[in-house]
């Protein structure tokens, strides 16, 4: 193979510019980073980072001072109000004659932080199954002496039912907390069957009514009519769909559209199972335009007790992205790009 089919083959983007800065040599795989049909030989550096002055100066500075780079850690401006991580690099490049240009490389790291981030979902799982297991363990069995005597003193003694019903509801209140604890620890398993992932997302949205404020909250159903059946728990995943449905509604209090989105997802090795990252997935989407989420809410995502609401507990989002690991998928939830609302994510292998 001589050098310039290994360059053209090369999975890292490559280009070369000479003193002007225009194009000598550019291979696909800059064109597929950048999101453009390609990069032509003999344009200049200007049309390909229009987004990113940044990435010129660099170049610039490069030619002049001879500062070159090497595996720098750079968010690259690809559109008006998106970019992404790489690593950059730039070195020299001697075109004879007393010409010196520049070699860029670029290589993405968003897989790589991807899979830093389901890593550390991993650990965070695992110690709280350990924790969960113990727990509920330890609350279900007195839990449920306390409501049978507070129901029993109820029952006997009109003076107390108040305060016995009171009992009561604060027993069944701590029992789903108990119950959220045992899907944690991985205790409670599903039938599993074929399902019609649109069908499921319906049933959710008619459960979500009481939430949704009436006529303040407008749902948009985004979905992709060529999206197979695949094998679920169809309560485990109406339970997620309903979780993130009723996260994004709340984070619109004075009203707004919730957008759920279904697609083909081109992405097969962001989902947690070995034997899934074979498959392709399907992405659904729980897009809303409310306030976003905080940044220190963000920052410790899939904790238990990070939350914004003030009776929340976060379990909720917890139980969903074990739900989710368990179908060998992944959940992921960030504020959107143009600033507006949040988007929770789900990714699920087709198979």
């Amino acid at each position: 193979m001589d050098a310039e089919k290994f360059l053209v083959s090369h999975p890292d983007g490559i280009a070369v510019f000479d003193s002007s800065l225009t194009v000598r040599f550019a291979n696909p795989a800059i064109a597929e980073i950048l999101e453009i049909p390609r990069v032509a030989a003999g344009a200049g550096a200007g049309e390909i980072f229009s987004h990113s002055p940044e990435t010129i100066e660099l170049l610039e500075t490069f030619l002049e001072e001879g500062e070159g780079y090497l595996n720098y850690d750079f968010p690259l401006q690809i559109a008006k109000n998106r970019s992404i991580p790489v690593e950059l690099s730039i070195n020299a490049v001697n075109f004879g004659e007393k010409e010196n240009g520049a070699g860029l490389m670029l290589r993405s790291t968003g897989g790589r932080k991807l899979l830093h981030r389901e890593i550390e979902k991993d650990e965070k799982m695992a110690a709280l199954s350990i924790m969960a297991a113990g727990l509920a363990h330890e609350i279900k069995n007195p839990l449920g002496g306390i409501r049978g005597t507070a129901q029993l003193i109820g029952e006997s003694n009109a003076d107390l039912a108040e305060y016995a019903n009171l009992i009561i509801k604060e027993a069944d209140r701590i029992s789903g907390l108990v119950t959220d604890l045992l899907d944690l620890g991985g205790k409670r398993q599903r039938a599993t069957k074929r399902v019609n992932i649109h069908r499921l997302i319906d049933e959710t949205i008619k459960l979500l009514e009481p939430f949704s404020g009436g006529e303040k909250i407008e749902i948009i159903r985004d979905f992709d009519p060529s999206l197979p059946e695949i094998t679920a728990a169809p309560d485990r995943m109406k339970q997620v769909f309903l979780n993130l449905a009723k996260n994004g509604v709340e984070m619109m209090e004075n009203g707004g559209k919730l957008r759920i989105r279904t697609r083909i997802s081109l992405a097969p090795a962001t989902v947690s199972s070995a034997k899934a990252k074979k498959s392709m997935t399907m992405s659904i989407e729980f897009i809303d335009n409310g306030k976003g989420i905080p940044p220190e809410i963000l920052k410790n995502l899939f904790t238990p007790f990070n939350t914004s609401k003030p009776s929340g507990t976060g379990l909720g989002l917890i139980v969903s992205l074990q739900i989710v690991r368990n179908h060998g998928g992944t959940l992921t939830l960030e504020n959107n790009p143009d600033g507006t609302g949040a988007v929770a994510r789900v990714r699920l292998p087709i198979n």
